[in-house]
């Protein structure tokens, strides 16, 4: 009996362990900025891609502002997707980027800080032209990578 309650014990500290250690990085993902309220374009639904996060599903939406996006996550998974903000302005590019078994995702990558965030959809192909219309540079070609830390190399960092 006691070492039944022991192993419970165990095991619930090893689970409650590993889920914070991957909470945490995923939230290394994250990348907020003091954006004005701006008015909301447009909302997809998808999920993310970034250096320690990648969600299938709808677990997130990306909002495009006339100040700039917003990747966040849904209400039942914010505790795991972590919000990325990036004015337009700050965008050096936004290409389509795919793993082997995955949708279409679009990166989207900063002028200033290397790395970046990718929202997986099916609409990429909307998303593009809304970003071209706000100035942004933006890449149509298909870049299948093997792995999202190619990505970051891609950029420049790590």
């Amino acid at each position: 009996m006691l070492v039944d309650i022991v192993v419970v014990v165990v095991l619930a500290l090893a689970v409650a362990g590993g889920l914070g250690f991957w909470i945490r990085r995923a939230a290394s993902c994250g990348r907020t900025i003091d954006a004005p309220a701006g008015e909301l374009g447009r909302v997809f639904w998808g999920g993310v891609m970034c250096r320690y996060l990648i969600t299938s599903g709808n677990l997130a939406r990306l909002e495009v502002f006339d100040w700039g996006v917003r990747i966040r996550g849904t209400v039942v998974s914010r505790w795991i997707v972590p919000t990325w903000e990036a004015r337009y302005a700050e965008l050096a590019i936004a290409e389509l980027v795919s793993l082997r078994w995955s949708r279409l995702g679009v990166w989207f990558r900063l002028r200033e800080d290397a790395g970046g965030m990718a929202f997986l959809s099916y609409h990429s192909n909307e998303i593009l032209p809304l970003l071209e219309d706000r100035g942004v540079p933006v890449n149509r070609s298909l870049a299948q990578i093997r792995r999202v830390e190619d990505l970051y190399h891609a950029s420049g960092e790590g």
